[in-house]
């Protein structure tokens, strides 16, 4: 499996941020159907994610360093589009997962109450980013499911996603969270079909995140 392989589930996943936070800063009476797309989006990048630490542990630190900045760089964008300050974004999300994934490594026969007290520090911070803990713990369930059984693991996607989006509202299922479970066949068709598609320069990605938020907000100011 090849980093390629994701590419048109990058794109899918982008596409649907953008048009659910479309929805929830421009035009709020689109915001059931596109917030019902935008489900597709977390699912999908933190499978890729952590489908690529488990064919290559050694990319989790480089992924924490490249995630770290963009975090702290969009959460005052992140404030602006009307989150709370203390709601973590997304990126922070995804850095949660790969540090514990990370950890959890390394756990493996290397001082393993040290790795433990880490783990401690990190869990209540999982409470503090969206998605929650369900979120942070789709990286590293992806991981060690890619490392035991292989392409299997991609399935994990969907109703991890789908228990991501119901946490907030646990047991509740709403309709508009059910279209979670389509990340799994966005990205086992990706990989199947391996389609041509753009790729995505890796800054680019991370930079889209606060860049998208901020032309939107300006959009519903001025547009």
């Amino acid at each position: 499996m090849k980093q390629t392989d994701f590419e048109l589930a990058k794109w899918v996943a982008l596409v649907a941020m953008a048009a659910d936070h479309y929805g929830k800063i421009v035009d709020p009476g689109l915001y059931e159907v596109t917030h019902a797309f935008g489900r597709l989006s977390f699912p999908i990048l933190a499978t890729i994610i952590g489908c690529r630490l488990a064919l290559r542990p050694e990319l989790g630190m480089r992924y924490a360093a490249r995630l770290f900045p963009w975090a702290l760089v969009s959460q005052p964008v992140f404030v602006v589009v009307g989150r709370d300050w203390y709601d973590g974004n997304i990126l922070f999300t995804l850095l949660l997962g790969v540090l514990v994934t990370v950890l959890l490594r390394q756990a493996q026969g290397r001082r393993p109450w040290l790795i433990g007290l880490a783990l401690a520090v990190l869990a209540p911070l999982s409470y503090f980013v969206e998605f929650g803990p369900i979120g942070v713990a789709m990286i590293p369930l992806t991981a060690f499911s890619m490392s035991r059984s292989g392409s299997a693991g991609l399935w994990l996607s969907g109703p991890l996603g789908l228990a991501a989006n119901m946490a907030p509202g646990w047991p509740i299922l709403r309709w508009i969270d059910v279209p979670a479970l389509g990340s799994s066949l966005v990205i086992l068709g990706s990989v199947a079909l391996h389609p041509r598609v753009p790729r995505l320069p890796t800054q680019l990605f991370y930079a889209f995140y606060p860049l998208h938020l901020l032309a939107l907000h300006f959009y519903d100011l001025y547009g």
